[in-house]
């Protein structure tokens, strides 16, 4: 892969992973009121901030569907007809998804079962309130660990089970993708949209986008196929539409059967456009200052978005211990901070597990190599990616 492709996508995926440590915050302190449950009107108390935490959810809503097009894109790479090729990455994926997956998952069944044995009645364990700890019995074990039939403990994994998935399922896409490419996107893009039940899989956006990034593989559009205008052109309406879409359940009620229909494609298709935009963006934003930072740190994507839940939840309430967050302007704070400190913290242990267990590390990642920055410019190509090991976050 040439390095700016690769940069362009150790950028985009550790942006979108920072994405999802926003998204997944969760309520403020203290509130019971779920920022999933949309803005339902400008009356509320602290609006400003409810808005403000909403908009990041709606924000990088983008987030799982353009993950799983940069790991469709990638599976497809140097694709050569034969089963012979869909072994070698299904078994590659195995080694950076579905076991990383399931020590991850261990690891946090232990965390929690610490809390409880030290704190029985720690409001920490209703983070996983699917799961009984004293009534934990094989079955549930096994869920808990790879998410079998309910998502698995550390519940954002339902994205990298779906994901492989339908990584089992890639001579399938693969045989529609050469044979009937655009049938097969409309009739997958269908049911996508309009959120039909697939049993297998907890949600139908892995499985459709990943489809996506294969087609484009396939097609041969590299990263920059998007032109710089339609991309900024693309940025500036997602926001809007994003602005429009955080404030729409004060007009329109999404539990009735019209805010239905209205708002859940609406969301879908905002969810598309934000692929767009960010994937059109990625090649010069990550030019920028920041950019070039989060391209040195891309390779610690995985790393992130396997730790960062339920470590933010600890730093939340930890912040908000230290400092009790008043009005607007605190509730904010504890926001941003809370992320901040939590991608600080899993860099640091991301860090010093690199350097002192570094087969561990290697497990815990996916494989994914990482070469911390040095005293330089922070050149994006201080980052390096194994060839068999980029196709998920």
């Amino acid at each position: 892969m040439e390095e700016r492709h690769r940069d362009a996508i150790n950028f985009l995926r550790l942006l979108l992973v920072i994405g999802l440590v926003f998204l997944h915050y969760g309520n403020f302190p203290g509130s019971v009121a779920s920022p999933f449950d949309g803005f339902s009107g400008f009356h509320k108390e602290h609006a400003l901030a409810t808005f403000v935490n909403i908009y990041f959810v709606y924000l990088f809503y983008s987030s799982v569907p353009l993950l799983g097009t940069i790991s469709g894109y990638l599976f497809f790479r140097n694709w050569k007809p034969g089963m012979d090729f869909y072994w070698k990455r299904i078994k590659s994926r195995t080694f950076s998804i579905l076991l990383p997956m399931i020590s991850w998952c261990a690891i946090v069944l232990a965390v929690f079962y610490v809390i409880r044995m030290f704190s029985p009645t720690s409001g920490f364990l209703a983070l996983i309130d699917n799961y009984d700890l004293d009534n934990l019995g094989l079955r549930q074990l096994v869920n808990a660990l790879a998410g079998i039939t309910r998502r698995p403990v550390n519940f954002q994994f339902w994205f990298l089970r779906d994901l492989f998935l339908t990584v089992l399922c890639t001579p399938l896409l693969g045989l529609l993708i050469r044979r009937i490419p655009y049938i097969g996107l409309a009739a997958i893009g269908l049911v996508w949209l309009f959120n039909v039940d697939v049993p297998v899989f907890f949600r139908n956006d892995v499985f459709f986008f990943f489809y996506l990034g294969g087609l484009i593989q396939a097609r041969g559009w590299n990263l920059d196929f998007i032109p710089p205008r339609a991309a900024v052109v693309a940025m500036v309406v997602y926001l809007i539409v994003v602005g429009l879409r955080t404030v729409a359940p004060a007009f329109v009620t999404e539990d009735t059967a019209f805010g239905y229909v209205v708002l859940e494609p609406m969301t879908r298709l905002m969810r598309l456009l934000g692929v767009y935009a960010f994937w059109g963006c990625a090649p010069f934003l990550m030019r920028t200052f920041i950019g070039r930072q989060i391209v040195t740190w891309g390779a610690l994507a995985f790393f992130l978005h396997a730790i960062h839940w339920p470590l933010n939840h600890f730093v939340k309430d930890g912040l908000a211990a230290l400092l009790p967050p008043e009005g607007d302007a605190g509730l904010i704070m504890n926001y941003f901070g809370t992320t901040f400190v939590t991608i600080a913290i899993s860099f640091a242990a991301a860090w010093l597990l690199n350097k002192t267990l570094p087969s561990l590390f290697s497990h815990l990642s996916g494989g994914r190599e990482f070469n911390a920055p040095q005293h330089r410019n922070l050149s994006p190509a201080a980052v390096s990616s194994p060839q068999n090991s980029v196709a998920s976050p």
